[in-house]
Order: structure tokens, then C-alpha cells, then sequence
């Protein structure tokens, strides 16, 4: 393979235009920095999305630049691990759901054990919750308790008969109220390609700028490390359609190519210094890997009831101090996503979605096969099974959401043990280059550099201490506006 290099020493290079990545860099280029992104991207799909009452009832998509690998592991550890090779990274498809994590989040892991207690707290990150909110252009309806309040533009209540459905839910624990979604009106036409698009949103943007640039199919294999100046000063990367292998300088680095892709990079980036990668001197790197078990049951109401106007996100179960990771849930997609039941106005049915937590653990995580060495394009494993600690949050969930819904006169189609959702399916993998204050216990420090590379950073969900149950796109978001201002910080 020919190599060739690019210099673009006074730039920092970010890895990835998902939306982490996107962020990080806006964040950036506002500080003054020069930034060159990279993605193995070429385009950013096109495609045509219809929301009804913030429901999305007719999607299409150009699928051909949208990957999904199986991985084969360990007997019992099998997932799908979806990988998305276009600009803007995997807000081609998702379902733009962006809650905030709650204050409790970043505080209850201590009851278990000193390992699951995040660097940073839920104040730390509300200026930069806003900052991802005004870029994603939030649609959500008023707060209401254990569920703090994302900056809106757009508010939307529940029809009446979901008011009073929600009011009989309250003496089980739980609080209903709209979910939190990106990208404007709950009722539109998007052409341009999803709900929402970080390349489109957030990078597209920023070509404009002189202190911007973006390198497409660029699929960035490793980092290289200095050992004289003890820092990374280079990436390796091939580009997709010359197959070239060049080398590209920088200043700094941020990583923020997803969960899978981030810990690849790190582990391939091995010298005499790091044997097993940059970063990973303690062998952390790849470890505590979480995602969200997932169930899906039908539900009817006692009597027909208005189509929603929106999602509805049901809150998770009380905070439980000696379990801190037992029985959290969110419920979304309350809604017949049918487009007679919009035209009828009235439905029997809704489907109810759950996530649950898992305590992440070192043995669970992603791993390059021994015999691949270096190799630029060598395959990772991912291991990821849920335990029966997982299996037990998730069939009290279901008990307790039960007994809530049929107090409020409503029936849960539920028949038989918990059956998860393929491992992976949720698409929200985390951990796998965690935060923490001590290095014994994490990679990175709590303003997301490397405690081996402090001039490499990482904010895509990877650096999450733990995962709760909540979808992580607009937390990572934040992380990474907070992560791309201490990095202006350290380099200006």
C-alpha cells in the first residue's frame, strides 16, 4: 500500500462527524483553533422523512453507505454492531430521542463501588447540555419530576386522555411526560435527510470558515506516537477510494469515532512505548463495555384514546440507593406508528419500549484478534452478553410497568421470561475508554484526555463511566462541547 503524508501541524485533528465529533469541532473552530476533520465518509445520505405529531410515519433512506457487521465472540456473546461509513456518523439512523441524563446519574455508582463514579457532575455540563440543545433545535413538552428541563423551541402537552394515563402512573414512581427530540416542529417534512443530521446541522456548516477543513473517506486506522516529545503527533489513515495510506500531523487529536471504532484505533496504535496501544498502559482500554438491554411489548388501552402528539417518555423506576443499577427504564414510541390511527385519531394500541442498565464490568468489551498486530484494517471483537444481574433489572421493570399501566387502564402484552433485543440493537455502546479520576480505574481524566496522551482526547459515548438508561447521544454532545473548550484551553 503506498503511503503519502499531509502536515496540518497547527490543527487539531478530530476523528469522526458524528455528532460528538461534530460538536467538538464547532466547539473548536468558535475557540479560535484550527480543526481538520476526518471521516471515512464520502457523502451524507439523502433521503425523505415524514413526522406526524412528532411520530415519524414515513421514512426513506439511501441505505447504501449504512454498514451493520455481525460479530461472533464468545458462545453466548453475539451482537450486531452498526457502523455507519457517511458523514454524520450514526444520526443517519436513530431515532433522535436526546434526554438529558438526570443529576443522579452521575452520582449513584458510588454506592456500588469507587469504579462506577463519573469525574464530571450534572452541573458541570449544563451550560454545554444547552450549547448540544441549540444545535439540535430540541422539541419536548414541560419537565416534571426526576427529568430535568432541556432548553426548547417548540412545547407540546399529551392529549387529555394520556394526561389522566400519566396522573394513575404517579403512585407506582413513575412520571410521564413528552420525550425530548431533535430537530424542530413534532410536525414536518425533513428532505434534506433525517430529523436531524450532524454533518448537515453542525459540520456543514463550518466549511465556510477558513479555520475548517474536512477530510471525506478518510478511515483513520491508528494513532503514532513521539516519543521524544512524548505525545501522538500523527494519525495513519486510508483513503477509501485511492485505497492510499497517508499519514496526517497535528497538533492534537479527538477521537470520536463511536464506542467500537475509538477503542479500534487505540489498540492498533501500538510502539515499543505502548505495546498494547496509546492509552491503554493499564489495559483499560476496551473494557466495561455497556449498552442498553431492550424490550418491545404491545399495550392497549381500556377504552380508545387519542393519537399522541408527541412521544412519551415514562420515567425510570424510584432511585434505590443499595441498587443503584436495578430496575431503571424508559419507555418510548407510545404510539400506533400507523398513519390510519392519524387520520382516525383514535387507537387501541401503542407499543411500549423499554431500556435497561447494566453494571459494566472488565471482562465485557472489545478486543482486537492476537494474530492481527498492526494491521490497518484488522477486524475487533466485541463481547457483550447480558447477566443475570441485566435479566433481573429488566423482568421487575416489566412487573412494576405492568402494575402501573394497569392501575392506569391499560394492558401490557406481556407473555413469557425477558427476551432482549439482539445485544447491540439499541446502538448505544459505551465505556470501552471510560472517564474517572483516578487511572486505575480509567483511561481518561475528567476532562476527557488521555492519562497516557494528554494531547488525544476522547467524547464520544466511550468515555462514559456508566450507562443509564437514557439515550446518550445529547450527553456525549455535551461532554464533547466541555471537552473541545479544555482542550482550547490547554493549546491556546
Amino acid at each position: 500500500m503506498n503511503r503519502s503524508e499531509n502536515s496540518h501541524d497547527e490543527a487539531v485533528l478530530v476523528v469522526g462527524s458524528g455528532p460528538a465529533g461534530a460538536m467538538a469541532a464547532a466547539r473548536l473552530v468558535g475557540r479560535g483553533m484550527k480543526v481538520t476533520l476526518l471521516d471515512a465518509g464520502l457523502s451524507a445520505p439523502r433521503g425523505l422523512v415524514v413526522r406526524a405529531g412528532g411520530n415519524t410515519v414515513f421514512r426513506w433512506k439511501d441505505m447504501r453507505f449504512l454498514e451493520t457487521d455481525r460479530h461472533d465472540h464468545e458462545p453466548g456473546a453475539v451482537t450486531d454492531w452498526a457502523s455507519s461509513r457517511s458523514l454524520g456518523g450514526l444520526t443517519n439512523y436513530w431515532t433522535a430521542a436526546v434526554p438529558r441524563f438526570a443529576p443522579e446519574d452521575f452520582t449513584e455508582g458510588r454506592h456500588l463501588d469507587e469504579r462506577y463514579e463519573w469525574p464530571v457532575s450534572y452541573t458541570d455540563l449544563v451550560p454545554y447540555y444547552e450549547m448540544a440543545e441549540a444545535a439540535l433545535v430540541i422539541t419536548a413538552g414541560q419537565p416534571f419530576a426526576n427529568f430535568p428541563e432541556n432548553t426548547t423551541r417548540f412545547r407540546c402537552r399529551p392529549p387529555a386522555d394520556w394526561a389522566d394515563l400519566a396522573a394513575r402512573a404517579e403512585p407506582f414512581g413513575h412520571h410521564m411526560g413528552p420525550l425530548p427530540m431533535a430537530k424542530g416542529s413534532p410536525w414536518m417534512v425533513a428532505a434534506r435527510g433525517t430529523e436531524f443530521n450532524s454533518y448537515h446541522s453542525i459540520v456543514a456548516p463550518l466549511l465556510s470558515s477558513d479555520l475548517f477543513t474536512l477530510v471525506r473517506g478518510a478511515q483513520v486506522t491508528r494513532l503514532n506516537w513521539n516519543k521524544a516529545e512524548q505525545r501522538v503527533e500523527s494519525v495513519d489513515y486510508i483513503d477509501r477510494t485511492s485505497r492510499r495510506l497517508t499519514t496526517m500531523r497535528g497538533r492534537a487529536v479527538v477521537l470520536a469515532a463511536g464506542a467500537v471504532d475509538t477503542t479500534t484505533i487505540l489498540l492498533r496504535s501500538v510502539s515499543a512505548e505502548f505495546p498494547d496501544g496509546v492509552g491503554n498502559s493499564r489495559g483499560l482500554v476496551g473494557r466495561y463495555l455497556h449498552d442498553h438491554p431492550r424490550e418491545w411489548w404491545p399495550a392497549s388501552p381500556a377504552k380508545p384514546m387519542r393519537a399522541l402528539a408527541h412521544p412519551m417518555y415514562l420515567s425510570r423506576q424510584p432511585y434505590d440507593p443499595a441498587n443503584p443499577f436495578f430496575a431503571s427504564s424508559l419507555t418510548i414510541g407510545l404510539a400506533s406508528h400507523r398513519i390510519n390511527t392519524y387520520l382516525r385519531r383514535k387507537t387501541r394500541s401503542f407499543g411500549v419500549q423499554v431500556f435497561g442498565t447494566m453494571i459494566p464490568t472488565p471482562e465485557i468489551g472489545v478486543s482486537l484478534p492476537k494474530s492481527a498486530g498492526v494491521a490497518e484494517e484488522s477486524r475487533p471483537m466485541i463481547d457483550l452478553r447480558y447477566d443475570q444481574g441485566a435479566i433481573d433489572n429488566m423482568m421487575h421493570a416489566r412487573q412494576r410497568l405492568c402494575d402501573a399501566f394497569s392501575a392506569a387502564g391499560a394492558s401490557v402484552a406481556v407473555d413469557g421470561p425477558f427476551h432482549p433485543l439482539t445485544p447491540g440493537s439499541s446502538i448505544h455502546f459505551g465505556g470501552t475508554v471510560r472517564m474517572h479520576r483516578s487511572p486505575e480505574f480509567g483511561a481518561l481524566d475528567s476532562s476527557n484526555r488521555l492519562y497516557d496522551a494528554p494531547n488525544v482526547i476522547v467524547c464520544d459515548s466511550s468515555c462514559f463511566t456508566t450507562g443509564p438508561e437514557k439515550n446518550p447521544t445529547l450527553t456525549a454532545m455535551a461532554i464533547a462541547a466541555r471537552a473541545g473548550d479544555h482542550l482550547a484551553d490547554d493549546l491556546l
